[in-house]
């Protein structure tokens, strides 16, 4: 094989892998409320999340509205499989910690994938309740 065979061939990989990047699984959501997902600020509104393709070893989720977008890394992925009932079901799981939201996780229900992310501990006199605890539905995974 020739050196100008084997650089078309490198170039065509990497072109194609740069493409499924930009591929990545896309989903929908409308947070009803202001929140924290890692470093970001998410005002109440409409998002669109591309989802990280492990494959090419990218691991952070890329968070866009209308005027920003921001990334975030989760902490950890579970790869395993769906839980009952929850086949399909897509959410976002939300945690009020001393009156902020913080995004904690984020659930595939088409991909069977969830993913942790770093969120800040309640203060000591205060304890969580399930009202602290919101979920918001993803579409379009």
């Amino acid at each position: 094989m020739s050196i100008n065979r084997i650089f078309n061939l490198g170039l065509l990989v990497m072109t194609v892998a740069v493409g499924a990047a930009h591929a990545g699984v896309q989903a929908e959501f409308h947070l009803p409320f202001g929140a924290r997902w890692g470093q970001m600020t998410l005002a109440p509104g409409d998002y669109k999340l591309t989802l990280p393709e492990m494959a090419l070893g990218h691991r952070q989720f890329t968070v866009t509205s209308n005027d920003r977008t921001g990334y975030v890394q989760p902490m950890v992925a579970d790869y395993g499989q769906s839980l009952e009932g929850d086949s399909g079901h897509s959410y976002l799981k939300l945690v009020k910690v001393n009156g902020t939201y913080f995004v904690a996780e984020y659930r595939s229900g088409v991909t069977g994938k969830t993913f942790n992310f770093a969120v800040p501990k309640q203060k000591h006199n205060l304890e969580m309740t399930d009202q602290d605890v919101t979920k918001v539905e993803v579409s379009g995974n």
